[in-house]
């Protein structure tokens, strides 16, 4: 599981190279489209593996929902529709991370009290 998380890891960081790299170099459209596909698609492995380990079968629906998602899209020819849809998939997750992260935090706070 380990050199998984590696692999993933190395992954994530091609990706976010090659990305900042198409700033200087201007790659053609054809290998954006490619970077986009990987990117995303490794954004909605993430968060596959990220519902399949969280708590609270509402969030882990919905956080496994947003990563088929992100991976299904980048198959589908895009429209208006998909994007706005892509952009909430990406940032619910966090979002819900984020609020039952400092939920979380809180009810320690006041179980101490």
């Amino acid at each position: 599981m380990r050199v998984l998380f590696q692999v993933f890891r190395v992954l994530i960081a091609i990706i976010l190279v090659a990305k900042i790299s198409n700033w200087f170099f201007h790659f053609n459209d054809e290998t954006n489209r490619l970077l986009n596909a990987a990117m995303y698609c490794l954004i909605g492995i993430a968060y596959l593996a990220m519902g399949f380990i969280w708590d609270g079968k509402l969030f882990k629906l919905l956080i496994i929902a947003c990563g088929l998602f992100l991976i299904v899209v980048n198959f589908v020819t895009p429209n208006t529709i998909l994007n706005i849809l892509g952009i909430v998939c990406i940032l619910t997750p966090l979002l819900i991370a984020r609020t039952y992260k400092e939920s979380k935090s809180t009810e320690q706070d006041y179980s101490k009290s």
